[in-house]
């Protein structure tokens, strides 16, 4: 009875191994800055670039964490000029994730928290540049390191793995070191494939 059970148990584990996947994405972003003082700002375009883990939960239901470096941020115009905002970030979103059978694939949707760690960044006003994540000169950074927000994903993956996403995140915290009520918000497309 011990045997038959520990062979169930490793059968079990195996599928479970092998069920997981990894993956890689890439995507066009759209972002802009949204809140009670976001007034004036325009979408910049930007990218991301990263890694995913899949892993199945039951019946169509999957846990999608994943690693991505993204760029947001927005554009504002003062006087003849814009004021360019680029901040880089790490994104780790953490979506749960149904899959429908649609056709040779599956419909994709998902949702879920992500958290992000601002990396680098520079904000350009005709031709001068600084640092948003630093202190520079004494003066306090202009943008705030962390952010925390709302990731989804509506999309649909081939059999072969290659998948094609709309994705979009929603901050929660104020972007901006000053106060107010600025945060970000960023529309993607995407395509990527699991291995």
């Amino acid at each position: 009875m011990k045997k038959t059970i520990l062979m169930l148990f490793v059968a079990m584990l195996t599928v479970s191994v092998s069920a997981q996947r990894f993956g890689v994405k890439a995507g066009l972003n759209l972002s802009n800055y949204y809140g009670s003082d976001a007034d004036g700002f325009k979408t910049l375009t930007g990218f991301q670039l990263g890694g995913l883990y899949e892993l199945p939960l039951s019946g169509g239901f999957y846990l999608q964490p994943e690693a991505v470096l993204t760029l947001k941020g927005a554009k504002y115009t003062l006087g003849s000029s814009d004021l360019k905002m680029k901040p880089y970030y790490l994104e780790i979103p953490v979506r749960a994730m149904y899959k429908l059978p649609v056709g040779s694939g599956n419909l994709t949707l998902a949702t879920g928290p992500y958290l992000a760690l601002g990396l680098f960044g520079k904000g350009t006003y005709a031709g001068d540049s600084g640092n948003l994540f630093t202190k520079e000169g004494g003066a306090e950074a202009t943008l705030k390191r962390f952010d925390l927000g709302l990731s989804s994903a509506l999309g649909y993956e081939l059999s072969s793995g290659l998948f094609f996403n709309l994705e979009s995140s929603l901050g929660f915290l104020n972007t901006f070191n000053a106060d107010g009520n600025v945060k970000n918000t960023t529309v993607a497309l995407v395509v990527g494939h699991k291995f």
